[in-house]
Parts: C-alpha cells; structure tokens; sequence
C-alpha cells in the first residue's frame, strides 16, 4: 500500500514538473476564451488524474515534453544545416599592425589581413596584396577569383592562395554574410499563406473536436473516450505539416542552389508562379559589355584618337558601357601605362540617360545613343544612319561626336548569360511564362530576347512602368482591379540594379541576382540569387514538390486524426492508443518534413537546351 502511495506520488509529481508550462498555456487559453493545443493535452492530463490513473495522465505529459524536445531538435537540425550553408565562422582576426582581435571587435575602416586557408570576417576593400579567393558559398561559382587592389571583398569568402592586407567596409554585424544570415533568419519566422490558413482551421477545429469528445463521452457515459478524443484530435501534427517542410526547403534552396528565400510566403509563390518578368541587362546577359565594331565616319579623325578621347570622356561615368569603353581602349594595362593612360577631361556634363561630354585635347567629345543626338540638334545622316540602321538590330549603338559632328559609330554587345536559353526553355516546360522587361531601346532588347527564346517584350521601361506591368500581370484575367494592390495571379521578377527596386518589391517572388551586395535592392527583393540564373528553374521545382509535401502531411495527419476518433466513437479505444496516435502522427509529419534535405535538382545530360530533373539522395 505504501509502495503504491509513493508510485503515485511520483508519478504526480513528474506530471506537475514536466508539464509546468504546458498548463500555464493552459490558463491562458482559458483567459483568452480560445481553446489550443495545450488545453486539450491539459484537459487529458487532468482527466486521467480525476480517474485515478495516474500513469496515463504522467504518460500525456511526458509525451508532451518529449515532442517538444524532438521538435525543438529538428528546428535546431535544420538551423544548423542552414547556417553551414551561408556561414563560415571566423572568431579571430588579424590586424595589419600585428595584433589579433576578435571578429566582433572589428570595426569600419581597421585593416585587417587575410592568409591562405582563411575566411573574410567582412566586407571591405583589397589595399595591399594580391590572391584567389573561392566566393563558392557566395556566388556558386567553383573557380576562384583573382583580388588585387582595389577589388572588393565579401564576408564568407575564403582565400585559397596569395595574401591580402584589407580595409574594412562595415562591422562584422553588418557584413554581407550577416546580413544574408538574418535574412534567412527572418524568413524562417514568417507565416506562410498555408500556415496562416492552417491555423485559422485550428481556431474552429480545437473547440469542435471538444464538443465532439463531449457528445461522445455523455452518449457512451464513458470518461475515457473523451480523454482518448481529446488526446487523438490534437492539431499538433496538422500545425506542424507546414512550417519544418519550409524551414528544410528554405536549408535545401540556400545551400545547394544558392537561392536565399526571405520569406515563406515567397516560397510558396514561387511554386504556384505562372508569369515571370526579366530584366534584361546583368540578368538574361551578364551585364559586361564588348567592344564588337567601331567605324570612324569623319576621314580627317584616327580611329585611335577617335576612340581614345570617348574613353576618356566615358572614364567619368559609372555606367557599364561607359567602362566597357574604356577598358576597350586601355586593353593591356602594361600597353595603357607605357602610352601615359587617357588624356584629361574638363567641362564634363552628362546629358540625362542618353550620353556624356567633355573637353579632351581641345576638342569637344560626346558619347551617346540617338536621343543623344536629338538633344544636342546634331545631324545624322550618310553612313553614320546606315550603320545605326544595321547595327541596332545586333545591340546598342553609340555615336562619338567631334566639335559637334558625328565623328564614329560603336557597336556595343552585352553577352549573354551561358545558361540564359536553357532557363528560358525550362520556365516554358514548367508552364511558368517569361517576359522581358527592359529600359533598353527596342531593337537591343528584341535582339536578346529572340536569342534566348522570349517572345513578350516591353522596352524603355522605367522603373515605375515595370512595377505597373508587373501589377497588370498579377491582374490578368480579374474583372476588378482595385488601385495599388497586388493581384491574386502570383508573378515573379527577376532583376540586379537600382532600377528594379520597386518592381522586385511589388512582385509576389522578387528574386535579386546578388553579386555586388547593394543593400536596397537586397532588402526590396524576397529572395536573395547568388548563383546562375539557371537555379531559378531548379528551384520552382523544389518549391512545388514542397507543396505537394505540406499537402501530403496535412492529409497524413487528419487521417490519423479522424480515424482514431472515429473508433473511439464507434467501438471505444484504449487513452494509450489515443496517445500514439497523436505523437505519432506529430512524429511522422517531423520526419517527413526532412525530405527536402535530400533532394537536388541537377541538370540532365546530353547536348542543346538544359532539362532539368529531381533527384533523391540515396
């Protein structure tokens, strides 16, 4: 008898210590007259123990506690294989002046070195040395980078040969790699659409399968089929279907396609996504212009000093054609030194978006497109408009005039991306359709579009007019469309520049191609691309079968759920089985959830376009 004293005492006392926070939740519920999953499970426990039995009430609230461990350990298991994937740990770093500091002591504008085998603790600017470093964690590109002064570059990155003496950028918390980190971090906190319905479910389910497992025990006079109801009909596994199948997809996207997914609702998006808009310059091509032919049309001018003096004008803007000028005339750099570099400039203006000037060498250069022209009332005619005829069709014309007269024609080509058609051809295959967005003229960007296969194109857009398009497409086959919300047809953006903040911003699915690490554009998209354009196709891919995966535990757990209850009703089921089946069905929803952890998405092989296919690990 007095053993039996104690067993219950025991047993007792492990319910009240283990389920401490499980009951306050409990209260809390009550308080806030909405029932949860806590008041059921509290309702079993305390039920249990009114019938005296003491071991099935200490078996509610173990089983309790032990699915909060395990979930706990499987969020912690897929947050460490999300870390690993965009995160190199560095502790300690090392001063130029010798000392060693640690990381989180880093501040802006300390230079710092960089050996052989280390990883960049922060972003910052290369002032001393010369060296390879692999951005594979960061841009998924295998071959290293060659870095000498001057060259950014980015936390996470590792230095595989040479050395690097390197002024800091910005603190270690705001570093490139944190800021991916708390991005991913922040996405992983967010609801989804699923989720969101899932627990609005729950808000009507809990209190019905309360009724339920009334109805039941006063129709049976049986208190322990209301216990076994109440235990059973938990939504612990239906709320749990979606978001640790999200969290390991989120893991899978970030670490083997290098698509960093901010937030879940975007992931979902993505899966469902049927229209997609591309920018066209440093996303379908790579954003680095060439040279591919000049023709002087004034005979009294040199083709080199022709070209020599548009250099040095264009030396004075950012733009990308304007760099690809110049390094078209500086070539070599040994050659570039020994010829003394460019002449100087003075009374430089730039004219809006379409060209610059300047005076070289007392003469007064301008370099633009044809609207450039137009501005400056310059004439253009003869050869120099045939050119400009035949050339637009091949890519961006610019007209370099002397004294104010069309002195040569350049013909400017962005390269395409390697991969640009086979991701073209595969959003097809997915039933996803691709459309141009440019603010490039029309004949440059028909020209890359029919190269990569797009047939919508919308050109000399600005920034305002690709979000509005955007909105449209979102629209597309509503008979209401109400001012300044987005549509319920979900549309995606892909883009890389300033220019296309607003647009990634207003897209359901705004993926950046990040390699450069502007912060704006970063925080405007809700997806993060630092590898090649072809993981978008991949990732859709992943995105759908993950869907298919929250769907599949959803259904997983209701039928467990209905089938226990419904023999509780029928024919009376034991409180044990009751509990196995609701730790179960939590259990099985965990495990499978970690599906996506195993997946890739590779190309196949063989020659022309890309297919993509899914694969499984083994």
């Amino acid at each position: 008898m007095g053993q039996g004293r104690l067993v219950s005492q025991l047993l007792l006392s492990s319910c009240l210590v283990l389920s401490y926070g499980l009951f306050y939740k409990a209260v809390l519920a009550v308080l806030r007259r909405r029932a949860n999953v806590e008041l059921m499970m509290s309702l079993a426990a305390f039920g249990s123990a009114m019938q005296a039995d003491l071991v099935n009430a200490a078996m509610v609230c173990v089983l309790v506690a032990l699915l909060e461990a395990v979930t706990e350990a499987t969020l912690s298991f897929v947050d460490k294989r999300l870390r690993s994937c965009i995160t190199v740990p560095v502790t300690m770093v090392a001063l130029a002046d010798g000392r060693m500091i640690e990381a989180s002591d880093l501040k802006k504008g300390m230079t710092y070195l960089v050996r052989v085998g280390d990883a960049i603790p922060t972003d910052g600017s290369v002032v001393k040395g010369q060296a390879l470093v692999d951005e594979s964690r960061l841009t998924g590109e295998a071959v290293p980078v060659f870095k000498d002064v001057g060259s950014k570059v980015r936390s996470g990155a590792v230095l595989q040969a040479g050395f690097l003496e390197v002024d800091a950028d910005a603190e270690v918390e705001a570093s490139f790699q944190n800021r991916i980190q708390d991005a991913v971090r922040e996405a992983k906190n967010t609801e989804s659409h699923t989720q969101e319905v899932v627990a609005k479910f729950a808000v009507w389910y809990t209190p019905a399968i309360i009724l339920v497992a009334v109805a039941v025990a006063v129709a049976q006079k049986n208190l322990t089929q209301f216990l076994v109801i109440i235990v059973a009909g938990c939504p612990c596994a239906i709320l749990g279907a979606a978001p640790f199948a999200h969290g390991a997809a989120i893991a899978v996207l970030a670490k083997r396609h290098n698509l960093l997914v901010k937030e879940t609702s975007a992931l979902e998006s993505l899966a469902r996504l049927k229209w997609l808009g591309v920018d066209k310059t440093g996303t379908i091509t790579t954003g680095q212009f060439a040279l591919m032919n000049m023709k002087c049309v004034a005979s009294e001018f040199k083709d080199s000093d022709v070209l020599k003096w548009a250099a040095s004008v264009e030396s004075k803007d950012n733009h990308p054609i304007a760099q690809s000028v110049v390094q078209s005339f500086t070539g070599c750099m040994a050659t570039f030194v020994a010829n003394q570099g460019l002449p100087q400039v003075t009374n430089f203006t730039r004219q809006g978006r379409c060209g610059v000037m300047g005076s070289v060498e007392g003469h007064w250069i301008g370099v633009g497109n044809a609207d450039f022209l137009s501005t400056e009332d310059i004439m253009l005619d003869g050869e120099a408009m045939t050119l400009h005829s035949e050339w637009s069709k091949m890519g961006t014309v610019l007209f370099v005039t002397v004294n104010e007269k069309v002195a040569a024609v350049i013909l400017m080509v962005d390269s395409l991306r390697t991969d640009a058609q086979a991701t073209i051809s595969m959003l097809r295959e997915l039933g996803v359709e691709p459309v141009m967005l440019s603010g490039d003229k029309g004949p440059a960007a028909h020209a890359v579009a029919a190269k990569v296969g797009i047939d919508k194109v919308h050109f000399g857009l600005l920034p305002e007019e690709k979000s509005a398009l955007i909105m449209e497409a979102s629209w597309a086959g509503a008979e209401v469309r109400p001012l300044n919300q987005r549509g319920p047809r979900d549309v995606g953006f892909v883009g890389d520049g300033l220019n296309d903040c607003i647009a990634l911003a207003n897209a359901h699915v705004g993926i950046v191609m990040q390699e450069v690490g502007a912060q704006a554009i970063v925080d405007a998209a809700s997806a993060v691309l630092q590898g090649s354009l072809g993981q978008i196709p991949a990732a859709i891919i992943v995105a759908r079968r993950t869907q298919r995966l929250v769907k599949a535990n959803i259904a997983l757990a209701l039928a467990i759920n209905v089938t226990v209850i419904v023999a509780a009703a029928l024919v009376g089921v034991p409180l044990w089985l009751g509990i196995l089946a609701d730790s179960g069905g939590l259990l099985t929803v965990l495990l499978n959830s970690l599906w996506p952890l195993s997946w890739k998405v590779e190309p196949a092989k063989g020659s022309g376009p890309k297919k993509f296919k899914l694969e499984t690990n083994p």
